[in-house]
């Protein structure tokens, strides 16, 4: 009887039948080759020269010689631009540099008083 009690534990468990198990087909592992040393042709552009734009030159350019109200300094600034071509700190600074940039671009100098009004029309 001892040996029909350790069976009997073995039995209660039954077996999978084959139709239960489902099999699963094992996908073909893909093999990775190692990176190729191919070498590509890489073609070399050579830099375009491009022609430098011409600066314009403009005969009616007036240069306005004032004083700023923020830091008190005389400022040299083209007409319609937004910022000031230099800062100088006397009047006579201003006029000579503005003399030079007028010179080399014909135009025409216009200089104010610290009030703000014209001191001379052309220059």
């Amino acid at each position: 009887m001892a040996e029909l009690k350790k069976q009997a534990p073995a039995a209660a468990k039954p077996e999978p039948k084959k139709e239960d198990v489902k099999t699963v087909k094992a996908e073909p592992k893909k093999e990775v080759s190692p990176a190729k040393s191919e070498k590509k042709e890489v073609k070399q552009v050579k830099p375009v020269k491009r022609a430098k734009p011409v600066p314009k030159i403009n005969p009616d350019a007036i240069y306005h010689i004032s004083k700023r109200t923020k830091d008190r300094r005389w400022q040299v600034k083209a007409e319609g631009a937004a910022k000031a071509l230099k800062l100088f700190f006397t009047q006579e600074e201003a006029i000579d540099y503005a003399k030079s940039v007028a010179g080399n671009q014909e135009g025409r100098i216009v200089i104010h008083k610290e009030d703000g009004s014209f001191r001379k029309l052309t220059y």
